[in-house]
């Protein structure tokens, strides 16, 4: 006997979705010792330094009422380092660095963790993140956020620098680059004599334009003879790298695409940036966060790295010597959030595949079918249901607006255990990636395979505007946020309808952040969906303007325009504002302590429900910040979004109770992690 579609039995629940998806970050290599970030759903989030112990198994560094989380730019990033064992951090609660040293192998930590900077006479109000140790000295450089002063006082805003951080007793950091808005990537060379950074400003992001600095060290940690080598306001820089001779490697993105290049002189004044290989690749990534690395070099001046084309990922490895790239075998087929060490010919990263979950993995270079001496140290999930049930992504591209085409990932229903209705086709859930310049993965999604066992067709969309495609194809969001996203996802819908895939008058559209406001956009000025679910989604661009955090205060200028020039077309595009034209359910997400779209943005967006009449409903998540963290929040909302699905699309999901759709009046339904 069939089971109609969204009603499936489905051995994925949401207690696993939310309690088995550890987000793993930033990775350290101390030689050949594998250290990572995890964050912990059973925990709250609470950020845990990890480390492979003699034995193979994890071993936790830091203490267990340390939560260890740099809040830089709000989405962190490069929370730690490593060196000799000494391991500094960044801590959650007071965003102080402290310094531990790692215990034996047999042990889960070392000595207590003393604090190495001083508290800020603001709570946070001193920041810290991208650490990088100076060879053979007790000093770190890093990025400082500092959130008090008369100069932020002044502008309005964060302070952004490069500091000189001692590993001794607490002391005040010296302060030794500044002027820019924004800083990141303070790399020092194998001999301690140079000092490589990225620095952008007002209204760039760092996909848009960066430059590459270089100075020389001087006793003290100071700086001296600074000068500009690569970059500029059209051109993205990525990842300074000193190689083992003293080059400098780096990736631009003047050729269209992110390529790497070596510039040799770089540390002594002659400079010539030469391309290791130009490639229509990508070998970068957008710096939404601190820490990523998309390449490594080897110890014979060989580049390893993760190359990109649209769909096509490979891990391989470049000759500077003929620019040749040798695609080499590796334990990730597709990388999320980019992240490569490697020590010697050990490499560790983060990544996974379509049926393996993000992991950290660890290898030897080899030329063996599978890599050499390959381990597994940390899944973020594990896999507890047959690959029977796994559904598989198949890469699309269909045509879009302007004669142009678009890319996404289809995830057809999967289940074993039952029988495909005949007389039926499948609802879909349309997701917008956050960002908005970002993309989607095919790295296994538990999220994704909890709507295909219930019988829900998914596409994941790589809007136009979503980076691995190019620059050309990143640039076409440039004064189209709202318009060219919105469109491509409503064709990738369109697109499976016309192909007989899925069912016209069950369409859903759902999304997170950026994806949340294509979510929002999508219902009101579309009549494409059925229903929409948006998890933190920015609805009023203009307060999203004026109460969002530095690091995005001036990225809608190219998104949008900037203000007040083009304040009617934040008006016209702003979800909130047009919300007479939402006529299909929504299901807004949010986390009250959200910085990044603050709950405003929520509230805003029920207020013209309300005056509408259109059904909804909101359930803020009270102490989740931009991105649910706690197995609680993640288990609840994705129950609560399934329900909403069933009730707005008339069928009845098992397991699930249906969230109470409210018309005209104002309701908040206010969740406690503790709850």
């Amino acid at each position: 006997m069939s089971t109609s579609y969204g009603e499936w039995p489905s051995p994925v629940s949401a207690s696993a979705v939310a309690a088995g998806g550890l987000d793993l970050g930033h990775l350290e290599l101390d030689s050949e010792t594998a250290y990572w970030l995890e964050r912990r759903p059973d925990e709250d989030g609470r950020g845990v330094v990890v480390r492979q112990g003699s034995d193979g198994s994890p071993g936790a560094v830091t203490p267990t009422d340390h939560d260890v989380r740099t809040l830089v730019h709000e989405y962190g990033g490069g929370d730690f380092a490593v060196r000799n064992d000494t391991v500094v951090y960044a801590r959650f609660s007071d965003q102080r660095l402290y310094r531990t040293r790692a215990g034996s192998d047999d042990t889960s930590a070392g000595e207590d963790p003393t604090p190495i900077t001083p508290e800020p006479p603001v709570e946070r109000g001193a920041r810290y993140a991208d650490l990088a140790f100076v060879p053979g000295e007790d000093r770190v450089y890093c990025v400082r956020e500092r959130h008090y002063g008369e100069d932020v006082e002044e502008n309005g805003e964060a302070v952004n620098e490069l500091v000189a951080v001692d590993l001794g007793e607490e002391s005040a950091p010296d302060v030794v680059a500044s002027g820019h808005d924004f800083y990141s990537f303070p790399r020092v060379s194998p001999d301690g004599t140079s000092l490589a950074w990225t620095t952008w400003d007002h209204p760039r992001m760092p996909w848009d334009g960066t430059e590459l600095h270089v100075a020389r060290i001087e006793s003290g940690g100071s700086l001296a003879d600074e000068r500009t080598v690569m970059g500029g306001p059209e051109e993205s820089m990525f990842q300074p790298t000193w190689g083992p001779e003293g080059d400098l490697f780096a990736v631009s993105d003047r050729t269209d695409w992110w390529n790497v290049y070596r510039i040799p002189g770089a540390d002594d004044g002659e400079v010539d940036p030469e391309p290791v290989r130009e490639d229509d690749a990508e070998y970068g990534t957008p710096q939404w966060v601190f820490g990523l690395s998309t390449y490594a070099v080897l110890p014979d001046g060989r580049v390893a790295t993760f190359r990109q084309n649209g769909d096509d990922q490979q891990f391989g490895v470049i000759d500077p010597a003929d620019g040749a790239f040798e695609p080499r075998p590796a334990p990730i087929e597709a990388f999320a959030k980019p992240r490569l060490r490697a020590d010697g010919d050990t490499l560790l990263a983060v990544g996974g595949g379509p049926t393996r979950p993000e992991s950290v993995v660890r290898w030897t270079l080899g030329e063996g079918a599978d890599g050499m001496g390959t381990e597994v140290l940390q899944q973020s999930f594990a896999v507890d249901v047959d690959a029977s049930y796994l559904s598989e992504p198949e890469a699309i591209t269909f045509p879009t607006g302007d004669g142009e085409r678009a890319h996404a990932d289809y995830f057809p229903p999967t289940n074993p255990d039952v029988e495909t209705p005949g007389d039926e086709r499948p609802p879909l859930v349309t997701m917008a990636h956050g960002g908005p310049t970002s993309r989607t993965d095919p790295v296994l999604n538990l999220t994704i395979q909890y709507f295909t066992t219930r019988g829900f067709a998914v596409v994941d969309v790589n809007y136009r505007g979503s980076t691995g495609y190019g620059r050309s194809y990143r640039d076409r969001l440039r004064g189209e946020w709202g318009i060219v996203d919105v469109e491509d996802c409503l064709n990738a819908a369109r697109h499976l309808v016309d192909e007989g895939r899925v069912d016209p008058d069950r369409l859903t559209i759902r999304g997170r952040s950026a994806g949340g406001f294509v979510t929002l956009a999508a219902l009101a000025f579309h009549d494409v969906f059925d229903a929409g679910a948006s998890y933190f989604g920015v609805a009023d661009l203009r307060a999203m303007v004026e109460h969002t955090h530095k690091f995005e205060s001036r990225y809608l200028d190219g998104l949008v325009g900037p203000l007040p020039d083009a304040a009617d077309v934040y008006e016209a595009r702003s979800p909130a504002a047009n919300a007479d034209g939402i006529d299909a359910p929504l299901l807004l997400l949010q986390g009250g302590e959200d910085r990044v779209v603050p709950p405003e943005q929520a509230d805003r967006m029920v207020e013209s429900l309300v005056e509408t009449g259109t059904p909804y409903a909101y359930v803020e998540f009270e102490q989740e910040r931009h991105v649910f963290r706690s197995a609680t929040a993640r288990e609840r909302a994705l129950e609560t979004e399934l329900a909403f699905y069933g009730t707005a699309l008339d069928f009845d999901p098992p397991g699930v109770e249906s969230p109470e759709l409210v018309r005209g009046e104002y309701h908040k339904e206010r969740v406690s992690v503790e709850d």
